[in-house]
């Protein structure tokens, strides 16, 4: 499934890939200020409140 959340601030999208990867996520990119990626459904939460801890979304 693909997800969109606003970020925050400027981030490097490297290091995001590297967070997500444990999840299965993929194909990270940032859109119009927003982090776009895909991910198994049931890994969406998990890797959202990660997202959320780092201080990368809002």
């Amino acid at each position: 499934m693909k997800v969109s959340y606003p970020l925050k601030d400027i981030v490097d999208i490297k290091v995001i890939k590297e967070e997500l990867k444990p999840f299965g996520g993929r194909c990270a990119k940032v859109v119009d200020a927003s982090l776009e990626y895909q991910i198994k459904e049931e890994n969406e939460l998990a890797a959202y409140e990660l997202l959320k801890q780092h201080g990368y979304v809002k």
